[in-house]
């Protein structure tokens, strides 16, 4: 895990990538949301061996870890694609007492169509995560319980794995819809402002001041 911190404030933000990808892809968002005066936490994990539950086993470990730092007053998740429903099962398994704001990205809340003929393929090498996103009704996503916390979404309108209506999840505090790709999420400066402005605020910031509106 890469750990990064400035006083200004006594709230952390634990960060989450997605399927096939690593923490250094988070890397801009974290510098963009730790110039906010957040300490920062970005857990990195294996995602092509195993599956959603394993994955969300481990990562309840560690928000249990850092719901123990006696420094954190309040801690916020931010996820981006499968990393948010990891995060999802793991606030199932493991609920931090000072859990603040969730901002799920681009994550296939509804499944994937890919996931229908690509999850028994990768079943092969021990990749169960990819068939557990397949977007039938029966599928592990599909079967997932609501969320019980506060939760804002992002998504990409350009997105050609995570489609616009999967990103979507009912119950959400704010969301937005950007015209950008799946990853080029994180990479947005205007992005990172709308997620600062909602952990801070509980919302994102007025459309007229961001790049999505235009």
């Amino acid at each position: 895990m890469i750990d990064s911190a400035m006083p200004k404030r006594r709230e952390k933000v634990a960060l989450i990538h997605g399927f096939f990808s690593s923490s250094l892809w988070m890397k801009r968002l974290e510098r963009q949301i730790r110039a906010e005066g957040f300490a920062t936490q970005s857990y990195g994990y294996v995602t092509l061996i195993g599956d959603i539950e394993a994955y969300a086993q481990r990562f309840a470990q560690a928000l249990r870890r850092m719901d123990e730092e006696e420094d954190v007053d309040r801690l916020h998740i931010v996820a981006h694609s499968m990393g948010g429903l990891v995060t999802r099962r793991a606030l199932q398994i493991y609920r931090p007492s000072c859990l603040g704001r969730v901002v799920f990205m681009a994550s296939p809340h509804r499944g994937l169509y890919a996931g229908r003929f690509w999850g028994t393929f990768c079943r092969l090498w021990d990749c169960r995560a990819v068939g557990q996103m397949s977007d039938v009704p029966d599928s592990y996503v599909n079967q997932m319980a609501p969320p019980d916390f506060e939760f804002a979404v992002v998504i990409a309108s350009h997105d050609h794995l995570v489609p616009p209506h999967s990103a979507m999840l009912d119950g959400c505090a704010d969301y937005r819809v950007y015209p950008a790709m799946h990853t080029a999420l994180l990479l947005r400066r205007d992005v990172a402002e709308d997620v600062c402005s909602y952990l801070e605020h509980g919302r994102f910031l007025d459309a007229s001041l961001t790049k999505a509106a235009r």
